[in-house]
């Protein structure tokens, strides 16, 4: 698997994100809600820049591999919806998700409703915590608020008891990739007289992974793992074996692909379909493999191999 200077610098923007934001929730929920008054937090709690994260990084927490596939899987996310603005505004997107807003399904229209909101809460910056899983959430929170008490030399109890509040009120049915599987999960009802095939332009990047997730049986952090590899092998087999279109997989292969590459109908008819559902399955069964596989793109000082 290729790691991209850029995706390299889009995975340390995010992974620093993170720290930012999590410390920042830590401290404003100490403040507001434990009565903490310790200056320094107040000062950390108001920064835009993480204090904790050049200490977090010297201890090596930051290099844990469960939380480095993560942050590789999100800045993948990342850089292609940076492809998908490209080809088309961010307007564009927002109206492909307003039209269910009008369905004659009321779940429909509530799970758009839903995703819009996501959405935008998202655009508010690089990264919303509520997007995050609660593995990843739990794998940071404790070695911000460690470190948080050396930088304020606080001793109180105050921020473990916020850090307990965060994690505790923390929805995961609250994020994007939630409430765009849900909405891929309606649209896909088979008494719907018409639905369209996923396609990042028509459904706006998260919506088109949950379709062709669910299409495919596969999980939306293997569709974007595809996305990364060379000429997008893997998701060039996947886009066959859940037989889409030649014309439909040739555009989609155009708005997301990155290097240059073509993909040429003739080149996609030559997949033997039957061998890409071979292979899929096997996709399907081996998530573990796969997230290992995931694993290897990164070496064990934690910088991504290139």
């Amino acid at each position: 698997m290729v790691i991209s200077d850029r995706m390299l610098s889009h995975a340390r923007q995010y992974l620093c994100a993170l720290v930012t934001a999590i410390e920042s929730e830590i401290c404003l929920i100490a403040m507001e809600q434990f009565g903490v008054s310790n200056e320094a937090i107040k000062s950390l709690a108001a920064r835009e820049n993480s204090r904790s994260y050049e200490l977090l990084e010297t201890t090596g927490v930051l290099k844990k591999q469960t939380l480095l596939n993560s942050v590789f899987v999100n800045a993948q996310k990342e850089e292609l919806q940076s492809r998908l603005l490209q080809k088309t505004s961010q307007e564009d997107l927002e109206n492909t998700l307003t039209q269910h807003l009008d369905d004659e399904d009321n779940a429909i229209a509530e799970a758009a409703m839903a995703l819009l909101v996501a959405h935008g809460r998202k655009a508010a910056s690089l990264v919303s915590l509520s997007d995050l899983s609660a593995e990843t959430l739990h794998a940071l929170a404790w070695p911000v608020v460690a470190a948080l008490e050396k930088l304020a030399n606080y001793t109180g109890n105050g921020l473990i008891m916020a850090a307990e509040n965060m994690l505790g009120l923390h929805d995961e049915s609250a994020s994007v990739e939630s409430r765009a599987g849900r909405l891929a999960l309606l649209l896909s009802n088979p008494n719907r007289t018409f639905c369209l095939q996923p396609h990042p332009l028509n459904d706006g990047l998260h919506l088109f992974l949950a379709k062709l997730a669910r299409q495919s049986g596969l999980s939306v952090d293997q569709i974007t793992i595809f996305t990364a590899e060379p000429n997008m092998a893997r998701l060039v087999i996947v886009m066959r074996a859940s037989e889409l279109p030649p014309e439909h997989a040739l555009s989609i292969f155009a708005t997301l692909e990155a290097s240059g590459a073509i993909l040429t109908a003739a080149s996609y008819n030559e997949i033997d379909i039957e061998t890409a559902k071979g292979l899929m399955a096997k996709w399907r069964m081996n998530l573990s493999y796969l997230e290992a596989e995931t694993l290897f793109s990164v070496n064990t000082d934690g910088a991504y191999l290139g």
